[in-house]
């Protein structure tokens, strides 16, 4: 009886897993009340185990060397809701947003050598802000700004382990392709609108990452290096259904990205994690310029997670993180971060991994509170390739 209630739970959370994935096939309003200009909100981890932990970088996912040891076909599946309360001028307003951010696979090949191709969300530029918030507001008009779409990165990899798996060494190579629309709403003091200008940009471009993940005795050290090549920008400024301004090919030169993380596995049914990310984004160019407006970015992760059996882990952690992006008063983005999430197991399938994070986001003049879900779906091949050796059968 015991076992039939418990599969009837495992039905049903499978069911709500392909709700939740069905809901999330189309992104649903902005997600943030800054106007995120440059690229958008840097989506630095797209998973719950990640999210999680404080959001590990160097110690997930997105290191190309994640995990140290790969025994099984594993394919994961990620959605993130987000659930926005922001202060702007002396108002509050609610947001909302639900989209898919990541699906990962990786296979193991002969002679530790694994195989990897990912489609995740690299940079988010849903937004909703008002003049309220800009340098551009006046007395009579204000003007309402909302911006759809995002930058994603299709990435294959490949990954080798030696010395029986105590080390393991990852390269990565990355498509990116992203177009966004940002809509500017000028709207007069009693709600109605007067005009429209729209704004759309294409972007394209490459990346190259590598990442090493070591084991030596209780500690586990994962490094990152990612190298964004030159890309291309396409944009144009529509008004009144006319085209007004465009440029086509403008070259950017993005920032290189470097991660460092430590994983401390001494006491009994518990780990520690620390992770460190820094990219260089004062450096950034356009058409071979270099551009104002954007800062060196750095996040600071600091983690537990604690196994109350072999299948139920409890995970918390805390974030810092100051973003690369600056307000209108030139007063770099900030965030601290709250978070917390568990896995249950899937029998024959995998995990099912959630997490929660409270977000503070502030600059000078805007504040916003973030209430961040995710759900991850894991699925681990339940048999694995048995290697034949002289005298075993």
């Amino acid at each position: 009886m015991i076992t039939q209630i418990k599969n009837l739970r495992l039905h049903r959370l499978s069911g709500t897993i392909v709700i939740a994935l069905l809901i999330a096939a189309v992104s649903i309003k902005g997600q943030s009340f800054f106007s995120m200009r440059g690229f958008g909100e840097q989506l630095l981890y797209t998973d719950a185990y990640s999210n999680s932990l404080g959001g590990l970088v160097s110690l997930g996912r997105e290191n190309p060397a994640f995990p140290i040891a790969l025994e099984k076909t594993s394919f994961y599946a990620s959605v993130t809701p987000d659930f926005v309360i922001g202060q702007e001028a002396r108002a509050n307003r609610v947001i909302y947003d639900i989209r898919p951010v990541s699906v990962d696979g990786k296979i193991p090949l002969p002679y530790g050598f694994r195989a990897g191709l990912k489609l995740s969300e690299q940079f988010n530029q849903n937004f909703n802000v008002y003049s309220d918030s800009t340098q551009f507001s006046n007395y009579w008009i204000r003007r309402h700004i909302i911006g759809h779409g995002g930058i994603y990165r299709l990435a294959g990899g490949i990954g080798k382990s030696f010395f029986n798996r105590k080390l393991t060494l990852g390269f990565e190579y990355s498509k990116l392709l992203g177009q966004s629309m940002e809509r500017w709403y000028f709207e007069v003091m009693n709600g109605n609108y007067i005009t429209l200008d729209t704004i759309n940009t294409n972007y394209s471009g490459n990346s190259v990452r590598f990442g090493a993940m070591a084991n030596i005795s209780f500690v586990t050290i994962g490094l990152s290096a990612e190298n964004i090549l030159p890309g291309r920008i396409n944009s144009n400024i529509i008004s009144h259904g006319t085209i007004v301004d465009s440029v086509r090919g403008l070259k950017y030169t993005a920032p290189y990205n470097i991660g460092l993380g430590i994983v401390i596995d001494k006491l009994s049914q518990t780990k520690l994690f620390l992770d460190l990310y820094y990219e260089n984004w004062s450096s950034i160019k356009f058409a071979d310029t270099l551009v104002s407006g954007f800062k060196n970015s750095m996040k600071y992760s600091i983690a537990a997670e604690h196994w109350l059996n072999d299948n139920y882990p409890l995970r918390i952690g805390l974030r810092y993180y100051k973003t690369y992006l600056e307000d209108h008063y030139g007063k770099q983005i900030y965030e601290y971060a709250l978070t917390g999430g568990s896995s249950v197991k899937i029998p024959k399938f995998g995990f099912f991994d959630y997490s929660l994070e409270i977000i503070r986001r502030q600059g000078r003049g805007l504040k916003e509170t973030i209430g961040r879900i995710n759900f991850s779906i894991s699925y681990d091949e339940a048999w694995k390739k048995r290697t034949r050796r002289w005298g075993n059968y």
